[in-house]
């Protein structure tokens, strides 16, 4: 295949991207009452990638100034921080305030202002800035899996699994990507892969994921438009009722209902209803469930219940049925109870 033909097709990917990645942006940004801090963050994201695309193409048919090609490049540095702050933000909205998050931005501000002293000429200096940008990039999508990773064990709701695997696939997706890019850089890839084909196949897969997917972008409208407190005061009420289970253990009861909790919780069954959906994004069977099954998998490990059937243990549970059990240690487990009984033997 000639370069023309190369040339033609990088074309035709890339405008496509540029136009999903700008569209993309758009949708999050014009939906406002609906965004989330994390879709603002993935809004810089698609817009930085967006920009490069368009520089790479544009350059293919018209010379640019070689101190605007940098001011380009530097747009890569909004790319690894709006990565990383996507995912805290979808994960954890509350950790900390939009405000200090944009100084992860300062490196492209910093890069853009003095732009025009870097040398886009191929000098060992231009060389250094290139990698820098790609590294800056790599760190930050390391980091976000490795924090992810250990996330795991907190996000067990279907609603938390469905994001989890979004996010594996657009942080595996990046780090292939970074990777590769490197490997053109530094000539190691010895075929053509034009750059802005390279970005526009990323910005393209995960359109269409979230084609598929439209719910994870778009914040559900608020349920509860009387509550008598804000969400900062839900995730304290949330902590207290995590210890409250945990100490009281009311789910070993297989009649404990939501109003039972909520009075035994003292709190409005609407408050307590609340409070699980907002913060643990569950309602009240799944979150009952949820301790119900880490009870069972804690009766298996311990040594007075080796010979104990499974059945009694479900019901030992808190489970009045030996069907409710299964289906809710599957979808809490990841796996079977006789699965995970097998995989506690030595």
């Amino acid at each position: 295949m000639n370069a023309e033909v190369l040339q033609h097709i990088e074309l035709l990917v890339g405008s496509i991207g540029v136009i999903l990645g700008l569209f993309f942006a758009g949708f999050l940004l014009a939906n406002r009452q609906k965004l989330s801090e994390a879709n603002i963050f993935l809004s810089i994201y698609l817009v930085a990638f967006s920009l490069r695309i368009g520089k790479s193409l544009f350059h293919n048919y018209f010379e640019l100034d070689a101190t605007l090609r940098t001011m380009f490049l530097a747009t890569l540095l909004c790319v690894g921080p709006a990565i990383w702050l996507y995912v805290l933000f979808l994960i954890k909205p509350k950790t900390q305030s939009r405000t200090k998050s944009y100084f992860h931005f300062l490196p492209f501000f910093i890069a853009l202002s003095i732009c025009w002293l870097i040398p886009n000429n191929g000098s060992w200096i231009f060389g250094v800035y290139y990698d820098f940008l790609i590294v800056h990039m790599g760190t930050y999508i390391v980091f976000s899996l490795v924090w992810l990773w250990k996330q795991n064990n907190e996000i067990e709701a279907t609603e938390g699994i469905k994001v989890l695997s979004w996010l594996r696939y657009f942080l595996f997706l990046n780090l292939i990507f970074v990777v590769v890019y490197f490997l053109i850089s530094e000539l190691i890839i010895p075929f053509y892969i034009g750059i802005s084909f390279l970005f526009s196949i990323v910005v393209i897969s995960l359109s269409f994921w979230a084609l598929k997917n439209p719910s994870l972008f778009i914040v559900p409208v608020e349920k509860y438009k009387q509550s008598t407190f804000d969400t900062n005061e839900a995730y304290k009420l949330m902590e207290r009722l995590k210890t409250f289970m945990n100490d009281e253990k009311p789910f070993l009861d297989p009649e404990m209902t939501l109003p039972k909790l909520s009075a035994k919780f003292n709190m409005s069954t609407n408050e307590l209803s609340q409070v699980i959906n907002q913060v643990e994004s569950l309602n009240y069977s799944q979150f009952i469930s949820k301790y119900r099954v880490q009870e069972a998998q804690n009766l298996m490990n311990a040594q007075a219940y080796a010979n104990m059937t499974i059945a009694a243990i479900a019901y030992d549970s808190g489970f009045n049925s030996i069907s409710s059990f299964n289906s809710s240690f599957k979808k809490h487990a990841k796996m079977t109870p006789i699965a995970y009984r097998k995989s506690l033997i030595r």
